[in-house]
This record gives structure tokens, C-alpha cells and sequence, in this order.
């Protein structure tokens, strides 16, 4: 999936590919909390709700993450700016690795994957609502625009 998000990214747009692959986040997300909280006895749901995931991922954030923050920040605070994106990005990381095992037995695996599919809702209108589309724009144009 992310050799067909690089085939398509100039074609499609950033934030179409964003809004897309995020919203396949939420359904699999969803669907995999569904499967542990009420389809337990049909694991082709939770293989079926894994590969969704999957496969919108990297479609999406997976390698448009990256992108972005190569494209946004102004050229004068790049270095800077793509050295605290990458932070924050492995930090998250590193907090939702550590996290998920004790968050899985406080909470159970059903509600945590649907908590992780709200904050992937969160992430859509944080995408529809701030995030600018950067297709065919020069880096100058991107900085002129999200300034």
C-alpha cells in the first residue's frame, strides 16, 4: 500500500489520501474493538479489521507523515522543525508501545481499540479542518500558503 500511495500521491492530493486512509483506520479500528467485545467466536473479523488497518495506514500516515513534515515548515525553521516532528512521532511511539499492555488490561482490548478509533476520529477533523493540501505547490508556495 505505500508503493501505491507514492504511485498516486501527486495525482490524488495529500489530504485526500489522509482523509481516506484515516477514515479505513476508524472502521478497522471499530471493527476490531467490535470483534473483541462481541464477535469473539469469528476471528476472520479481527484478520479481516488487522489487514484494513493495515493497509490504510500506509496509505495514509504511514508515508504521508513523513512527507508533510518535510513540506511544512518554513525553510528558515526546518532543521529544527523536522528534528521535533521526528521526536514527537517516536515519542508517540514509544507512549502507545509502552502503554498498551497495561491499557489492555485496565480497559480490555474491545475498549481500547475503540478509544484508539476516537482519537483516529480526532486525527480526521484535525486533517480536514488544519491540515493544508501541499500537491503541486513549490516549498516556497507551501510557506507562503501556510503562513
Amino acid at each position: 500500500m505505500t508503493g501505491v500511495a507514492v504511485v498516486v500521491i501527486d495525482r490524488l492530493g495529500r489530504r485526500p489520501l489522509l482523509l481516506g486512509g484515516v477514515g479505513g483506520m476508524v472502521v478497522s479500528l471499530f471493527l476490531l474493538g467490535s470483534y473483541y467485545l462481541f464477535f469473539s467466536a469469528s476471528p476472520v473479523v479481527a484478520v479481516v479489521a488487522l489487514l484494513l488497518y493495515v493497509g490504510c495506514y500506509q496509505l495514509s500516515f504511514g508515508p504521508i507523515g513523513w512527507l508533510m513534515i518535510s513540506e511544512i515548515f518554513p525553510l528558515k525553521l526546518r532543521g529544527r522543525g523536522l528534528s521535533l516532528a521526528v521526536l514527537v512521532n517516536f515519542g508517540a511511539n514509544a507512549l502507545v508501545t509502552f502503554a498498551f499492555s497495561p491499557l489492555k488490561e485496565l480497559l480490555g482490548a474491545g475498549i481500547l481499540f475503540c478509544a484508539f478509533g476516537v482519537i483516529c476520529v480526532l486525527s480526521l477533523f484535525f486533517i480536514f479542518f488544519i491540515v493544508p493540501e501541499t500537491k503541486g505547490l513549490s516549498l516556497e508556495e507551501i510557506e507562503a500558503k501556510c503562513l
